[in-house]
C-alpha cells in the first residue's frame, strides 16, 4: 500500500514538473527575444517586414507557437537539409546562432508582438483563387487565414506571395512535408497535390496575400 502511495506521488509530481515546464516555455519574453532577433534582421527586416533581395518573408505578428517550432525544426535538421533547399540552408544555419530552445522561444515572442507588416500584392485577387482557399485551406487555415494553433495550421493572411509560392512548391516536391515524422508537412503536401494547375495555385497566393494580416 506504502509503495502504490509512493507510486502516485511519483507521477503526480512528474505531471506536475511537465505542467511547469510548459508554463516556464510559454512565458517567453519579447524583451528578452529582442537582443537574439538582431541575428534575424539582415534577412526578416528591423520591423520583420522581410526584405526580398534575400528571399526572407514579412514575419512580423506571426504567432510565437509557430515560429518556435520552425525555429525548433530548423535547429533539429527536420527542415532546411533537403537538397535544393538553399533558403532553408541559410535558416538552418541563422538558427544555429541563436542558441538554446529558450532564446529560441523568446525570439519567437519577440516577432509575434512586432506590429504586422502587409505583404506587397500579388494581383487582384479572383473568384477562382477564393473558392479554392475556402473549399481547402480554410479547413486547417480558417477562411481569414489567420490560422489555427490546434491543428498546426500558421497564419497564411497577409504573407509575402513570394514565400507561400516557394514553400507550396517545396511541399509538391518534397523538399517539405517528406521527412520521417512530420505529420503535418505530410498533410500538406496531400493538400498541395489538390490544387489542379499553376493558374489555380497563383489564384490561391494571390487571395491568401489580399486577406488582412
Amino acid at each position: 500500500m506504502r509503495r502504490s502511495r509512493l507510486a502516485r506521488y511519483r507521477l503526480v509530481l512528474a505531471i506536475g514538473m511537465v505542467a511547469c515546464a510548459g508554463l516556464f516555455a510559454s512565458a517567453a519574453s519579447p524583451a528578452d527575444g529582442k537582443s537574439q532577433y538582431a541575428a534575424c534582421i539582415p534577412c526578416h527586416g528591423a520591423r520583420g517586414e522581410g526584405v526580398a533581395a534575400t528571399g526572407a518573408p514579412n514575419i512580423a505578428g506571426s504567432a510565437a507557437w509557430y515560429v518556435d517550432r520552425q525555429l525548433k525544426d530548423f535547429a533539429s535538421g527536420a527542415r532546411g537539409r533537403e537538397p535544393g533547399d538553399r533558403f532553408g540552408a541559410t535558416m538552418a544555419a541563422a538558427v544555429a546562432a541563436v542558441g538554446s530552445d529558450k532564446d529560441r522561444a523568446a525570439v519567437a515572442a519577440y516577432v509575434a508582438a512586432l506590429p504586422p507588416v502587409p505583404a506587397p500584392a500579388a494581383g487582384a485577387p479572383t473568384d477562382n483563387g477564393r473558392n479554392y482557399f475556402n473549399a481547402i485551406c480554410s479547413a486547417c487555415h480558417a477562411a481569414s487565414g489567420r490560422g489555427n494553433e490546434t491543428l498546426g495550421a500558421p497564419r497564411l493572411a497577409g504573407v509575402a506571395p513570394a514565400y507561400l509560392a516557394r514553400q507550396l512548391a517545396a511541399f509538391e516536391s518534397g523538399r517539405r512535408g517528406a521527412q520521417i515524422g512530420d505529420r503535418l508537412g505530410a498533410q500538406m503536401r496531400a493538400v498541395a497535390a489538390m490544387l489542379p494547375d499553376a493558374r489555380t495555385e497563383q489564384d490561391v497566393i494571390a487571395y491568401a496575400a489580399s486577406l488582412k494580416p
